[in-house]
């Protein structure tokens, strides 16, 4: 004869029984610093590849052919892409995708400056200060504590 089935093979599980502690709760508090990086690296990241795709589907190439539009197109999404894997690392604590995502907002910070120089000063603005922030929220003492504690 079977044995009755225990409460956790229970199709219908038992909402009111005592359970553990969930994975989440069970987390470090984040500081403030971490959020902002991770929101920086987040947001770049989506512009980058939506401004991308939209690029890629109004205008139309006068220097490139289909291949080498085509081939762009997979690099910019594939720097989005790292963009917001790097953040989304960095956010659970990988300290390991700090220097990554400093090396890549160096290189947007440096890109910036070609904006300042052709006389375009509020987008070289729009590139330059959250990826100085980034680097910069990157080396405080929170952030390193916080991320040196999870390695």
């Amino acid at each position: 004869m079977p044995e009755k089935d225990s409460p956790r093979d229970s199709p219908q599980p038992d909402f009111n029984a005592p359970q553990g502690p969930r994975r989440f709760t069970q987390a470090r508090p984040r500081p403030w610093p971490v959020w902002v990086i991770f929101l920086i690296l987040l947001m770049q990241g989506l512009a980058l590849g939506i401004n991308t795709v939209a690029s890629f589907v109004v205008s139309e190439s006068a220097v490139l052919d289909t291949v080498g539009m085509i081939a762009m197109l997979v690099l910019y999404l594939l720097f989005g892409a790292i963009l917001i894997l790097l953040g989304f690392r960095i956010f659970m604590g990988a300290a390991g995708a700090r220097t990554p995502a400093m090396v890549l907002q160096l290189l947007i910070v440096v890109l910036s400056f070609s904006f300042f120089a052709g006389g375009l000063w509020q987008v070289g603005l729009l590139f330059v200060v959250p990826a100085a922030l980034a680097m910069l929220l990157a080396f405080v003492q929170p952030t390193r504590d916080w991320l040196d504690a999870t390695s």
